[in-house]
This record gives C-alpha cells, sequence and structure tokens, in this order.
C-alpha cells in the first residue's frame, strides 16, 4: 500500500518520536539519579528533538517536493506532446467531457472545419450541432445523445459552414472511461473527406454518361446488323437455292452476334451476359429462322457469365452447329429428330460444351477434321480462339455427331 506524501511524513515523524521518546528516557534513567538532572536534561532533550525533527522534515519535505516537481514535469511534458500531437495531426479532434458536459478540448482543425474559434465552440458546445447538415442533423443528435459511452467509427455526415459550404466528414468515436467510473470522455477523431465526396459524385455522373453511351452503341450496333440482316434477306429472295443457303447461314451468323449487343443494351450489366439467357434466345432465333419446331430441343445451360469478347465466339460456335444439324443432319425425314446443348462446369477451372443432333451424321469413310467445310473450320477455329480443346468429337452414320469442348473458367466465368 503506497501512502500520499503527507501521510509518509507523518508516519516517519510519529515513529522517529515514540522511538526517541522511550529510548532516551530509558538511558536518563540509567544514566542520571537526580530529579534536578533529570529536569535540566528533559529541556535540553525536548530541544535537540524539536531541531533534529526539524531538520529531517525539512529534508523529507525536499524529498517529496522533488518527487513531485519531477511527475508534475513528466505529466506537462506529456500533456504538451499529446497536445501538438492534436494539434498537428492531418485530423480534426474534440475531447468531450461526460462529467462536465463540456467540450474540454478541440484542436485548430476541428475549428477550421467548422468556421468557428476554438473559444466559440468551447464555451458554445451547441453550435457543432447547428453546423451539421439539418438533413442529419437528427441521426447525429441520436448517435451523439445515446451512444458517447461506446466506440464508433464510419460515421459519415455533412457539415453546413456559415459561409453556406458543405464538408463531408468521417467520424470515428472513442470512449475513454474515468478512473472513479464517473463521467469519463468521448473522443471524435473526424476526417474531411469532401474532395473524396466530390471525386465519387463525379465518378458516378461519368460512369452514369459512360453508360448511357455504351448502351447506345449496343443499340446502334444491333439496329445496323438488324439492316444488314434485311439486306441479305432481301438479297435471299432472289438467288438460287445454294446461294440462298449460304445467305440464310450469313444471316444466321450476323443475328448470333446482334443478339450479344441486344442483350447487353437491354441488360443492367453492360459488360457480360448469362450464357443460359443467351444461348437459349439463340436456339429460338435459329429454329424461327429455318422454321423446323419439329425437332425437340433439350438444352442445360449452367449461368455462366460470359463478356462480349467471348460471347460472341461462343454464340458462333453454337450457330454453326445448329445450322449444320438443320442444313445437313436434318434435311431427310426423319423419326423425332433431337438437338441437345450443354454448358456446364467442370471443376472449378474449366467450362464444359456439349452439342449432339441425332441426324445422318457424317460417312464412315469422311473425316470431319479433314472435310473442307466453312461450317467445321468456323467451329474448330473460334474454339481455339477461345483457347479451348477439343475432349471428343465423333460421328456415327445414321446417329447424328457429338461435340464436346472445354474452355479455361479465366475466359468463362461463372455468375
Amino acid at each position: 500500500m503506497r501512502f500520499a506524501p503527507a501521510g509518509r511524513i507523518a508516519i516517519f515523524y510519529l515513529l522517529f518520536g515514540y522511538v526517541w521518546i522511550y529510548f532516551s528516557d530509558k538511558a536518563l534513567g540509567i544514566l542520571l539519579n537526580s530529579s534536578d538532572e533529570m529536569r535540566y536534561t528533559q529541556n535540553y532533550k525536548g530541544w535537540f528533538f524539536v531541531s533534529v525533527s526539524a531538520i529531517i522534515i525539512y529534508f523529507l519535505l525536499q524529498r517529496e517536493l522533488r518527487i513531485q516537481k519531477q511527475v508534475l514535469q513528466e505529466k506537462a511534458e506529456s500533456d504538451l506532446l499529446y497536445r501538438t500531437i492534436f494539434e498537428r495531426i492531418d485530423n480534426a479532434v474534440i475531447v468531450f467531457n461526460l462529467g462536465t458536459w463540456k467540450v474540454e478540448f478541440l484542436n485548430q482543425r476541428y475549428s477550421s472545419l467548422l468556421g468557428e474559434s476554438v473559444e466559440n465552440l468551447k464555451e458554445n458546445s451547441d453550435l457543432i450541432l447547428q453546423a451539421v447538415h439539418p438533413e442529419d442533423r437528427d441521426r447525429m443528435l441520436k448517435i451523439w445523445s445515446e451512444n458517447l459511452k461506446e466506440n464508433k467509427s464510419g460515421i459519415s455526415y455533412r457539415f453546413l459552414t456559415r459561409n453556406g459550404e458543405i464538408k463531408w466528414v468521417l467520424e470515428t468515436r472513442l470512449f475513454i472511461p474515468a478512473l472513479d467510473e464517473r463521467g469519463g470522455r468521448s473522443v471524435a477523431v473526424v476526417s474531411d473527406i469532401t474532395e473524396i465526396m466530390e471525386s465519387k459524385s463525379k465518378l458516378e455522373g461519368t460512369l452514369k454518361e459512360n453508360k448511357i453511351l455504351l448502351t447506345e452503341i449496343h443499340h446502334r450496333v444491333k439496329n445496323n446488323l438488324a439492316v444488314i440482316i434485311s439486306f441479305l434477306q432481301l438479297q435471299a429472295d432472289s438467288v438460287s437455292k445454294d446461294m440462298k443457303q449460304i445467305l440464310e447461314q450469313s444471316m444466321a451468323r450476323i443475328k448470333a452476334i446482334a443478339l450479344v449487343h441486344e442483350k447487353l443494351y437491354s441488360s443492367r450489366n453492360l459488360s457480360a451476359l448469362s450464357a443460359d439467357d443467351y444461348i437459349g434466345n439463340l436456339v429460338e432465333n435459329i429454329k424461327l429462322m429455318y422454321m423446323r419446331m419439329d425437332i425437340q430441343f433439350e438444352m442445360n445451360i449452367e449461368p455462366v457469365e460470359m463478356d462480349l469478347v467471348n460471347a460472341i465466339p461462343m454464340g458462333l460456335i453454337v450457330t454453326e452447329m445448329m445450322t449444320n444439324s438443320f442444313r445437313h443432319a436434318f434435311n431427310i425425314p426423319m423419326e423425332s429428330p433431337k438437338i441437345e446443348i450443354n454448358l456446364k462446369l467442370h471443376n472449378s477451372d474449366f467450362v464444359d460444351l456439349m452439342y449432339s443432333d441425332t441426324g445422318c451424321g457424317f460417312p464412315k469413310e469422311v473425316d470431319p477434321h479433314k472435310l473442307e467445310s466453312v461450317g467445321l473450320s468456323v467451329i474448330f477455329s473460334l474454339s481455339k480462339q477461345l483457347k479451348g480443346e477439343e475432349v471428343e468429337f465423333k460421328s456415327v452414320p445414321g446417329k447424328g455427331v457429338f461435340y464436346h469442348f472445354r474452355f479455361p473458367i479465366t475466359i468463362l466465368k461463372e455468375n
């Protein structure tokens, strides 16, 4: 147990007095016999005790004063250190005493932030609440009145200065309890984020403009491709059957590209589209183009996200497969013609595209890889463009064809 300086001196004096009186009286009783000698000696002993006590108390007080001076100096240096830190820190700092309900300290940056003097803010803390933007005032009043004894961070609000300037701030609030468990202090560190919020607002405006511009670009590209398809359609009505088939296949390819732009400008995400939606619509368009409603379709397309660069090659691959099936696999009557399309994730690194039909297939003696066919060349070259791997490609006469390609997940990302 550590006593206060006054207590230490009193205890020392008390012990010293008891010891001196007891032992000095014992010694005099042994050395002196007469009462007169005892009386005179007691007077000298008392004067000696007072003199020695005064000297001892003097040195004890000097020692305690040096200790107290050192403590006060260390406290002054500590106060100066923290005050210097608070004044030179880039953030505004305010300390509110919860025992007196007054502003105990605030630095110059806080004063500059509100456009008020330090003295005015200390004398009238209501000026702080009055400086809060009217739209944020009720919210901040609730936070400051109910949560001063809690640590909070990320509190954003606005100050409205006297000259009408709006300043965005971000506040971090700390509660420092008092040693006697009463009152305590609430410290707020306030950062001026006006420039950040203004930059954010400008960036959001720019992004909105770019989104509108990009939407318009996709829309115009789609419309231009639609015009080209219309010209090809008019041309197809006046050419031979073989040439008409070539033009129809070209129109299917252009529609596959146009559909990408249509999906992008009608979507909230202008940079990517979902494979299940895109391929599903692509299949319906090609079915209507060739008027083959007799063919049964079975599709299992997982919601894999594709960007513009990769959606077009993927759509063209599916288009070529389907147009080949419509033009060659099902060009003769057969029972229950069927096309199956699957796109699914393989582990976490790849996606698999599998396409099959139940058509007539390639003749047994024909190697499809060496066949001079524009459609097959497009399929294999576009697969390489997507960094794809041919897992399996087979054809059985009378039983159709089967394509299986695998593409890296870095090209096609899961939604």
